[in-house]
């Protein structure tokens, strides 16, 4: 695939799970292009606008909702998660004034609650459990550390940090009410 003609270096690529054709590009210079025939030999890019002109750091397509997708940007700055509700034709700024102002580098969307976001930054890691409205540090894994990659192994969350090494967590019961278990010795 011939990438879309930008100024500067790709920098971030995402394919919408399940449809090889819609592809999404990042560029160094913030440029984010959009592809709906990807697959095809030649095929046609939008650029998209409403973004940041820093480097893109990464682009993620919402699994069971290609039509929303994020963004993430670098830059000690506000503004650096933006999300599309409708394949680019808007965007918005997400957390902005409520997240530090410091490079993001990834986004993981827990895989049964979409409204569950996990970003990774700078400085360790972010959670929100209402799809970005309010967003909150976390005190496990890798606190203070830049976190630059994140990704599931079933529903298991990996964060890859930069001299911490690797950390994970279990979040198959986020999003679900506690279980019940016994007090005092009294069966729920």
């Amino acid at each position: 695939m011939k990438s879309p003609s930008g100024r500067s270096l790709i920098s971030a690529i995402a394919v919408a799970k399940g449809d090889s054709n819609l592809v999404w590009v990042g560029h160094e210079d913030g440029q984010v292009f959009k592809t709906v025939d990807g697959a095809s030999a030649k095929p046609t890019w939008t650029t998209l606008q409403g973004l940041p002109q820093r480097y893109c750091t990464r682009i993620i397509v919402t699994p069971k909702n290609p039509q929303q997708v994020f963004a993430t940007f670098a830059g000690y700055q506000r503004g650096n998660l933006y999300v599309t509700p409708n394949g680019g034709a808007t965007w918005t700024t997400v957390g902005a004034g409520v997240l530090p102002e410091v490079p993001y580098y990834d986004l993981a969307i827990h895989p049964d609650n979409a409204k569950i976001l996990i970003l990774g930054s700078e400085v360790g890691l972010f959670v929100s459990d209402d799809a970005g409205d309010t967003w909150s540090p976390t005190n496990q894994g890798p606190t203070n550390a830049p976190v630059y990659k994140l990704f599931w192994m079933d529903k298991t969350l990996v964060a890859v940090t930069h001299g911490r090494g690797l950390f994970k967590i279990d979040l198959s019961r986020a999003g679900q009410p506690p279980a019940p278990r016994a007090s005092r010795g009294i069966a729920p």
